[in-house]
């Protein structure tokens, strides 16, 4: 399995890496593809482009999508074998502007809820989202407001229907887990949640690294 011939039923990580203010961090996505793919290299680029039109509409001004690595799902071979990733320079800053010109710290997370027919629902936390008039509390607990939260979904509602969920795309979303038996369920929905995850600087999530070169 390569990202230079793609074939149906093939499982990709797509991993998107954002910098702000001297800082690194990247998130990740795992896709499947639904049909062979006859221009693979076309069909990489045009899959990155998808994801950042997401992160570009959720990601606040000060926010850079910095580049995308498309990589196998199996771990990388051994020895080095270049066919099993692609990197992707992007360069495009995020537009998100709710809640006012005011962000909040890098560990206030925005919540999304990878939703599964079947089995726990996944999740997906994005830094550099929040911005002060975006939050409230509900006792000692922030939270995303209601109107916001409304905002950002109808945001991730358009780009599910108008950009990911489209003939044109040769992949689906999912949530694929374990090596030797892998585990795939589909993703049907994305859901904004109210909560507020903080996670430090450091904490693994975020914490994705670049196959090596």
């Amino acid at each position: 399995m390569t990202v230079s011939n793609i074939t149906s039923g093939e499982i990709f990580t797509v991993r998107i890496y954002k910098r702000a203010a001297g800082l690194v961090w990247a998130n990740n996505y795992e896709v499947r593809a639904t049909q062979d793919v006859a221009f693979a290299q076309t069909a990489v680029i045009d899959l990155v482009n998808r994801f950042v039109q997401l992160e570009g509409a959720l990601h606040r001004q000060g926010v850079v999508i910095d580049r995308a690595v498309v990589s196998t799902y199996v771990r990388d071979s051994r020895p080095y074998n270049p066919d099993t990733f692609a990197t992707i320079p992007v360069n495009v800053q995020g537009t998100n502007t709710i809640g006012g010109t005011d962000p909040m710290p890098i560990e206030y997370c925005l919540f999304v809820r990878r939703m599964v027919q079947t089995g726990r629902t996944g999740k997906l936390l994005y830094r550099g989202t929040l911005a002060e008039g975006a939050v409230t509390t509900d006792g000692l607990r922030a939270i995303l407001g209601n109107a916001e939260r409304n905002q950002l979904q109808s945001t991730v509602n358009n780009w599910w229907g108008t950009v990911w969920q489209v003939s044109a795309n040769p992949f689906e979303l999912v949530m694929a887990s374990g090596d030797e038996q892998l585990q795939v369920r589909t993703v049907q929905a994305l859901a904004v949640s109210n909560r507020i995850v903080i996670k430090q600087w450091g904490n693994a999530y975020f914490d994705r690294t670049n196959p090596t070169i």
